[in-house]
């Protein structure tokens, strides 16, 4: 199993760590099964105070990553136009990190609502669920 976790999940994890609702992500880590992407670290470091973005940098520099291929941005185009003409405002970089998890096989952990619109565009986006109660 492997685990995009979006931003949200990121923010409680560096916020509480591994007492919080995130707490999962800690085990997620240590059996490697965590994968980040670009449009996740780019939202953690774009909230971080500038003194602790290079600690945060190093710490997220060390796991894999999982980047989009040219037929995965046109999935991302058409995906997003298909949310537009359902009626739903989805920021292009929840679009992207969904056909990120998507593309990779990936399940995707993240408490934002968009995740949950988008999974009724689009089959096969597996959303994962944490066993620690609240997350």
């Amino acid at each position: 199993m492997t685990v995009l976790a979006d931003t949200s999940v990121w923010v409680d994890f560096l916020k509480v760590g591994a007492s919080g609702p995130a707490a999962e992500l800690a085990t997620l880590l240590r059996d490697r099964q965590m994968v980040l992407c670009g449009q996740v670290v780019a939202e953690l470091l774009a909230g971080t105070q500038p003194q602790q973005r290079d600690g945060l940098w190093t710490l997220l520099s060390g796991l894999p990553w999982l980047e989009l291929r040219a037929r995965a941005w046109r999935r991302v185009g058409e995906l997003a136009g298909d949310a537009r003409r359902s009626g739903f405002n989805l920021p292009l970089t929840d679009v992207q990190i969904a056909v990120m998890a998507l593309e990779n096989e990936a399940e995707l952990w993240s408490r934002d609502a968009h995740f949950a619109q988008i999974g009724t565009l689009v089959a096969g986006l597996v959303r994962f669920q944490p066993r620690q109660a609240g997350a």
